[in-house]
């Protein structure tokens, strides 16, 4: 017989913060713990990167992180870049999608892993369409797989308070017009938080004639965690060196009047921080007693 607790038991959840703009997308200050959350948008804007981010915080909070990397597109070298100690991350690779949620479905009920990445849906091959030739179709193989996967997770990412994220890619239904992600209507109904990024257009990041990054809109799409769905905040992405916490700490900063800017001149008070930018961004990044400094006068505020 099953004994029926009061719902004042369950406790508050746990989250894995980013240092990152995301922490305030979420409304609780980070990554849940216990739930699926989804990361999605188009290529090269920063889905990977940010969990890559993710991953290192985590260790610097001694979690045990494990990369289910369906892609096998993993780079140590660009992780390492992130601040991710690859000799503690644990990686999954396998070649079918089966093998690949079996044992997902394994390491979340070891209870060893605190994160888990699937990077991505998308990435997911069935056996059965791996067996066809590249003219077969398949209707619903990787909806299917992914839908029991969920069913059979959710409990036990709560039993072991375990946060999985899944890296997804999106596309236009053409049928109905609307932005849809992999996985099927089951993963879409599971998941608790799912982030969309997508480039702000008409914005890039340059030093001097050159690109040096993009600026990437963070959107809520869904939150079960907190009321936050709509909320829109920009990040900025610099390229080989992911999302910049000096941008994100430059932005609060500028909204709460700590730094101002006058013409393409940035004040910290009396303090000429620099003219454009990428410069004084550059310079937040460089000095830790600046960003101390300018963290103090936010909590002031």
């Amino acid at each position: 017989m099953s004994v029926i607790s009061y719902a004042d038991s369950i406790e508050d959840v746990d989250v894995i913060p980013t240092g990152l703009f995301v922490d305030k997308l979420t409304g609780i200050g980070g990554i849940p713990r216990g739930v699926i959350t989804e990361i999605f948008g188009d290529e090269g804007i920063g889905k990977s990167s940010i969990c890559l981010q993710l991953v290192a915080n985590a260790q610097k909070m001694n979690l045990k992180c494990l990369w289910a990397d369906v892609e096998w597109s993993y780079s140590a070298n660009y992780a390492g870049s992130l601040g991710v100690d690859n000799s503690k991350l644990g990686i999954l690779r396998e070649r079918y999608a089966e093998a690949t949620l079996d044992g997902l479905e394994e390491a979340i009920e070891t209870g060893k892993w605190d994160l888990i990445i699937l990077d991505s849906v998308g990435g997911i091959l069935p056996r059965s369409e791996a067996e066809k030739g590249v003219d077969g179709k398949v209707i619903g193989g990787q909806a299917g797989l992914i839908a029991k996967f969920c069913r059979k997770i959710v409990p036990l990412l709560r039993i072991h308070n375990v946060a999985l994220v899944v890296i997804n890619h999106s596309f236009i239904d053409i049928m109905s017009g609307k932005l849809l992600t992999s996985g099927g209507k089951k993963l879409a109904y599971h998941k608790s938080l799912s982030l969309r990024f997508r480039q702000k257009h008409g914005v890039s990041l340059k030093t001097g004639d050159r690109k040096v990054g993009k600026m990437v809109v963070g959107e809520v799409r869904k939150n079960k965690m907190a009321a936050t769905e709509g909320l829109e905040l920009d990040g900025q992405l610099i390229f080989g060196q992911g999302f910049s916490y000096a941008a994100d700490l430059l932005g609060d900063a500028m909204d709460l009047n700590v730094i101002t800017k006058k013409g393409n001149t940035y004040w910290f008070g009396k303090e000429k921080l620099g003219i454009g930018l990428s410069r004084v961004r550059k310079k937040i990044e460089e000095s830790e007693e600046l960003q101390k400094q300018i963290k103090s006068k936010i909590v002031e505020k």
